[in-house]
């Protein structure tokens, strides 16, 4: 089962769910070593891209090893959106999505993110001003509605459509519900049946039974794990080979996990640097560790850690 985006194949339809402060260049190399399809970057703010921003730029940085790549981008302005798009795709990225879900109340205060949901009509003006900016592939990432008594999802997927986008993914939940109780797959069925272009889901996939079920009960063209790939990126893998072959290879061994551990936190040394790099330590390794016996003694551990040679050793400790 693969999904065509513009002139993009993507080869299976487990993908990896764009999420802030996670899906960095480190993380997303590990995901696609570990069986990841389609990738994406974190959130990144169009008007930040748009006047070319350090930091913004710096969140949109790939490497080869990653295509097929999604930039994603936010804003409401539809000439400035357009304006962050062509940077994305000058940036070398193979697709550029487009955020009208995030929860976040400062997104949603500045009329952004999920607070378009109850306008389709301008989300329609963003997708087509996009679209017409740039030579990749368009998509964008949607929820169910403003809250659940309001789903837009379908004339929001109608109108992205009609402005020329080239698939949509519907998080399961509304605006109002954040992350907070399960998603109601029922409304991807809805909006599959209801657009042409393909359509990907994600919400309460923890596991590889869930990813598969989830295709199999929504008819989506592809699931996106987010929260249920941090500290196990192997949900990937398991998910391909559950829904090729009916059987998922076994769970990691703790010597796996703190070795691919050890490679998100080197890369993530090198991407940030040092001081960054602790400062995200003890919640990027909790995630891992939490796999593993004595996760306790290790929580405990890890604020003790000032340098990379230190953790390795942590590691060498604990993931055995």
């Amino acid at each position: 089962m693969s999904m065509q985006l513009g002139r993009f194949r993507i080869s299976h339809p487990f993908a990896l769910a764009p999420m802030e402060e996670h899906t960095n260049p480190p993380f997303r190399l590990l995901a696609r070593q570990l069986g990841a399809g389609l990738l994406c970057t974190e959130r990144i703010d169009s008007s930040d891209v748009a006047k070319r921003d350090r930091r913004a730029l710096r969140l949109l940085e790939t490497a080869p090893g990653e295509s097929p790549c999604a930039g994603q981008i936010s804003g409401v302005d539809p000439a400035e959106m357009a304006e962050a798009a062509r940077v994305v795709e000058e940036r070398g990225f193979a697709i550029v999505d487009l955020n009208f879900e995030c929860p976040i109340r400062r997104l949603i205060q500045r009329g952004e993110g999920g607070a378009l949901l109850s306008d389709p009509a301008a989300i329609g003006r963003i997708v087509a001003a996009v679209a017409k900016a740039v030579s990749i592939p368009v998509t964008l990432k949607i929820r169910t509605g403003p809250d659940e008594a309001n789903e837009t999802c379908l004339e929001v997927g109608r109108a992205a459509e009609q402005g020329g986008a080239a698939a949509v993914d519907l998080h399961a939940r509304s605006v109002r519900q954040a992350y907070v109780g399960e998603a109601d797959w029922s409304a991807v069925t809805r909006l599959k049946q209801g657009v042409s272009i393909p359509v990907l889901g994600s919400g309460s996939v923890r596991s590889p039974a869930d990813a598969v079920r989830f295709l199999r009960e929504t008819g989506a063209d592809g699931v996106a794990i987010g929260r249920g790939c941090l500290g196990n990126p192997w949900i990937f893998k398991q998910s391909r080979e559950l829904f090729q072959t009916g059987v998922a290879s076994r769970d990691p061994t703790p010597v796996e996990r703190g070795r691919a551990l050890l490679q998100l936190i080197e890369g993530e040394f090198r991407y940030y640097g040092t001081p960054v790099a602790l400062r995200r330590l003890a919640r990027t390794s909790c995630y891992f560790a939490k796999f593993v016996s004595d996760f306790d003694s290790f929580r405990k551990s890890i604020h003790a850690i000032r340098d990379l040679a230190a953790f390795r050793r942590l590691v060498a400790a604990h993931f055995r």
